[in-house]
């Protein structure tokens, strides 16, 4: 099956952008492309769906030389409390670091996901019209492919929407050279309810039910969970709830039923590394799949590959961390606290017997699969609907089977660490820092608690100090937990506005 999808995430490659990776950000109207030879069979469905994913994986892993890293981490961690710069002199990362973030900022770009937005505009236009030469294209296949391209075109405006807020809608494909192709950004709330959600929504239908999924594509449970996220990024909780019982109803890609009840619905402490380097337990629920043979080096910016990484563990992770590592089952599978410069994330890597990982040439081609949701994530942040519900009991035991499995004593209620609504809250927002370190959480999470001041000043200060620069931290300005818009951007298409305090 993996042979399969890489063969076809090549094909569609070539298809969808002319000419391989390196002309990925290249943007031409489909009337370009020769589409009376395309979308004629449900090999072409299969190969343009491929092309969807391949699209986002390119954007979320890298483009396999390093010189382009993937963004999974830069959005998803590197604004947050988890990893610092290193000592080599990569500016984009100092600045996110740093929150210095400037206009020119490389990961400040949003292209990589309007392309993928973009090729899912064009599956969901033309699948739909290839029954009519293929009978193999029956509505079953139909339906769950135009499921999963929902799916797709809805988790690129998700991290659009929280990286940048209003932005432009494309939600057809762009087909005339004559179409002008410059658009003002729209509100990020119309986004998220009338694009976002409804994206899911019409997936979640389409979606083949009680199905075994695959874990490289977007199955029911997949569907759920990215619902539930959305939600709970609103803050509206009650909602989220109807989602984690639909995601508890799905089967995980072992085909078991998720349920989501105890202990025995998550991988044991003896496979918890396993959801990262065989991703396919009880608690996967959707990863990103990468192969050196078709894609090249996973370059991400904690590679244990490079010997010069863009970004290194935190200082205070590494103490802190470290001083019960012996205890934390988990604190050794996923950092190198040998590591002299900090910078080996192990957690996606398999560990030698001998227990100390090393790197050279070699370990640039072992497979890297980025989780983009499993069931851990999920109930710990059904339990933080719990608690904000008023159910704290409930998110306590949940907050406690993922603590126990970690190896660490569960909380009694009258601990003071959790005894409070507030104080629970931070107990979870902790729990979910170290159990999903490294899986591109942590920076949402400040965000969607509105944690970032609280959180980051104190760190901010300390590498401020430590650079002999004004301590300032991160500051009360809210405007700054949005990301700029890349100056190109704005230079190509003047109805855009850049977000303040960036202009």
């Amino acid at each position: 099956m993996k042979k399969i999808i890489l063969n076809i995430t090549m094909l569609a490659t070539i298809v969808f952008s002319g000419a391989g990776c390196k002309k990925f950000l290249d943007e031409r109207p489909f009337t370009q492309v020769p589409t009376d030879s395309y979308f004629k069979s449900s090999k072409d469905i299969a190969a343009a769906v491929a092309g969807v994913y391949a699209s986002f994986q390119i954007e979320m892993t890298g483009n396999g030389t390093g010189s382009t890293w993937g963004k999974y981490h830069f959005w998803g961690e590197g604004r947050a409390d988890n990893f610092d710069r290193t000592q080599y002199n990569f500016s984009h990362v100092n600045e996110i670091a740093s929150n210095g973030l400037t206009a020119g900022n490389a990961a400040s770009n949003w292209t990589g996901l309007y392309r993928t937005i973009g090729r899912a505009n064009n599956c969901l236009k033309y699948i739909p019209l290839v029954p009519q030469y293929d009978n193999k294209a029956t509505q079953k296949v139909v339906d769950e492919n135009m499921a999963q391209c929902y799916a797709m075109r809805a988790i690129s405006y998700f991290y659009i929407v929280r990286l940048w807020g209003d932005a432009p809608i494309w939600l057809e494909p762009y087909t005339d050279v004559n179409e002008d192709p410059k658009k003002p950004r729209e509100s990020k709330d119309k986004i998220l309810r009338e694009i976002i959600i409804a994206d899911l929504e019409k997936a979640y239908e389409l979606i083949p039910k009680n199905a075994t999924p695959s874990q490289w594509y977007i199955g029911e449970g997949a569907i759920c969970a990215i619902l539930a996220d959305v939600y709970m990024w609103m803050g509206e909780e009650t909602e989220a709830l109807k989602w984690f019982a639909n995601l508890f109803k799905a089967k995980s890609p072992t085909g078991k039923v998720y349920k989501g009840m105890n202990e025995t619905d998550l991988a044991t402490q003896a496979d918890w590394k396993n959801i990262f380097i065989n991703a396919n337990t009880v608690e996967n629920i959707w990863s990103i799949h990468w192969d050196f043979t078709v894609n090249g080096c996973a370059c991400t910016p904690v590679s244990i590959y490079h010997s010069n990484s863009p970004l290194q563990i935190d200082s205070i992770v590494l103490n802190d961390w470290g001083a019960i590592q012996e205890t934390d089952l988990r604190a050794r599978q996923t950092i190198d606290f040998n590591a002299p410069l900090r910078d080996r994330l192990l957690k996606f890597y398999p560990m030698p017997a001998s227990g100390n990982p090393t790197w050279n040439d070699a370990t640039k081609q072992l497979p890297v699969y980025l989780t983009m949701y499993r069931l851990t994530d999920m109930m710990l942040l059904y339990a933080e609907a719990l608690n904000q519900t008023g159910d704290p009991v409930n998110a306590l035991k949940w907050l406690n089977i993922v603590r126990v499995r970690a190896g660490l004593p569960a909380y009694l209620d009258t601990d003071p660490e959790v005894n409070t609504q507030e104080a629970l809250q931070n107990a979870l927002l902790n729990e979910r820092r170290y159990e999903l370190f490294g899986e591109g959480k942590r920076w949402f999470d400040l965000v969607r608690t509105r944690k970032v001041q609280e959180v980051m000043d104190p760190v901010l200060i300390l590498r401020q100090r430590r650079q002999l620069v004004e301590e300032v931290g991160f500051g009360s300005d809210e405007r700054k937990w949005l990301w700029p818009i890349h100056r190109t951007l704005i230079e190509d298409n003047p109805q855009l506005k850049q977000n303040e305090p960036y202009n």
